[in-house]
């Protein structure tokens, strides 16, 4: 939701919420899991050429490389 407008941490915390009640209602016994990654500062001192010839070379999916 980063820096996007109307966008805050309480719209994701309000989407995560409902998100998990939907789960819910569908079978009580769903377990619900969340992953959350910050990667904004990750990359700051790395080469961003090299880092993307690495990433090819591994073989990560392009929408990856895209994100990163």
């Amino acid at each position: 939701m980063g820096a996007r407008k109307n966008r805050s941490t309480l719209s994701a915390l309000t989407l995560l919420a409902a998100t998990i009640k939907s789960a819910w209602a569908m079978r009580r016994d769903f377990v619900v899991s969340m992953l959350s990654l910050d990667i904004s500062g990750a990359y700051d001192n790395v080469p961003h050429e090299r880092l993307l010839y690495i990433l090819r070379a591994k073989g990560f999916l392009e929408w990856i490389i895209q994100f990163v």
